[in-house]
């Protein structure tokens, strides 16, 4: 089949990978990317490379909002484009709400092809126009929806979408993101932390991720053996840099790793922290990090905010503690820290899981098995008539 994307987070090398995968099932896949989109992390636009194993077509065009996910849009007609690869499917790797979803979607009107959009919104938010006449003109032409979790195809539902749901979770590279001990002892010996209890912190340094809970426990367990690795940058840096000063000993940060360094910092932990907090407007909607430190053998403590319990009652590599309640995730890593037994039997379940069920290779099967039976589907109903 013939395969057409529009995709902003394959702006990123990394993320073609699943395109890749796709091609190694037989299909011919073709990439409509921003040339210039840039993060509020990123240094200008964000170069756009071929990630090593991805051999398909990749279409850059400039963005008007180029830092904005949901604003971004396409300065030239994708029409063209679309109408010379003259896909099976177009897969808009986008909110429906998003602008560039709209583009696409309205430039492939009246073409005969599959048409799928990509959702991770687990809240039921009622957008203002226009961005609500673009959802509903969306949902309105999408023939599958994937979606990160069921809560968003609950979500979906909600909105009066009646089209197809599959499941999507954010994969992982897991020939990339596997068990290391040369990288765990590497890293370990660089940090100082080759006989203490390695706790890991890895995204973004912001409120909503419950970081500043995470420092308020490194405050209170400054007399256990353990080293906090800070792994990421954002709002709260200096917060971070602050306890670092106060606490030498026990707090690292790595604020300059690139997304291909990151497994090697998994590596080198005891266990991953993901004290995610609820918002008015935000709960979490997957937490990739739990199955990339997973997939590196290290299990997981999370709180209860969002998908995340869901997620790790679902490998079974971790515990939960509740949002919100420092001393409750301060309680759990001083248990855990004792107990060996209990984290290496995590760890293995969730290694496991993750191995046979969040694999790119995986998605990839997931999604082509979507669309043959949404074409058994139509040929069914076309028999039918």
């Amino acid at each position: 089949m013939r395969i057409l994307a529009v995709s902003h987070p394959c702006v990123t090398d990394v993320n073609q990978q699943f395109y890749a995968e796709l091609e190694a099932l037989g299909h011919q896949v073709q990439l409509i990317l921003p040339a210039n989109f840039r993060t509020g992390y990123s240094n200008g636009a964000i170069q756009v490379n071929r990630w090593a194993g991805f051999q398909g077509g990749i279409e850059t065009r400039k963005v008007g909002f180029p830092e904005s996910i949901p604003l971004h849009y396409y300065q030239s007609d994708m029409r063209p484009l679309i109408v010379k690869f003259r896909p099976d499917v177009l897969f808009v790797e986008e909110e429906p709400y998003a602008l560039s979803a709209w583009q696409a979607f309205y430039a492939s009107r009246n073409l005969p092809m599959m048409r799928m959009i990509y959702s991770a919104q687990n809240i039921n938010k009622q957008y203002p126009p226009p961005f609500r006449w673009m959802e509903r003109y969306v949902l309105s032409r999408t023939d599958a929806a994937a979606v990160v979790s069921s809560e968003v195809g609950s979500v979906l539902r909600q909105k009066r979408y009646q089209g197809a749901l599959f499941p999507f979770p954010l994969g992982v590279d897991t020939r990339q993101f596997q068990p290391s001990a040369i990288e765990r002892a590497t890293i370990r010996k660089l940090i100082g932390a080759e006989d203490h209890f390695v706790v890991g912190y890895v995204g973004r340094f912001v409120e909503e991720k419950g970081v500043r809970h995470l420092l308020e426990a490194v405050k209170m367990l400054d007399d256990a053996r353990m080293k906090f690795v800070f792994v990421g940058n954002g709002d709260l840096m200096e917060e971070v840099r602050k306890t670092q000063a106060q606490f030498p000993e026990h707090v690292w940060i790595a604020d300059q790793i690139k997304h291909n360094e990151v497994h090697q910092w998994m590596n080198t932990l005891d266990i991953l922290v993901l004290p995610s907090l609820t918002k008015p407007n935000w709960k979490e909607q997957f937490g990739r990090v739990i199955i990339e430190s997973m997939a590196c053998g290290v299990p997981v403590l999370g709180s209860d905010s969002g998908e995340i319990p869901k997620l790790i009652r679902q490998t079974g590599g971790g515990w939960i503690c509740r949002e919100g309640d420092t001393e409750d995730l301060a309680a759990a890593l001083l248990r855990l820290a004792a107990d060996v037994t209990e984290r290496r039997h995590k760890a293995e379940i969730g290694l496991k899981s993750v191995q046979s069920s969040y694999s790119k290779q995986m998605m990839a099967k997931t999604f082509e098995q979507e669309i043959v039976d949404f074409k058994k589907s139509n040929h069914a109903k076309r028999d039918a008539n």
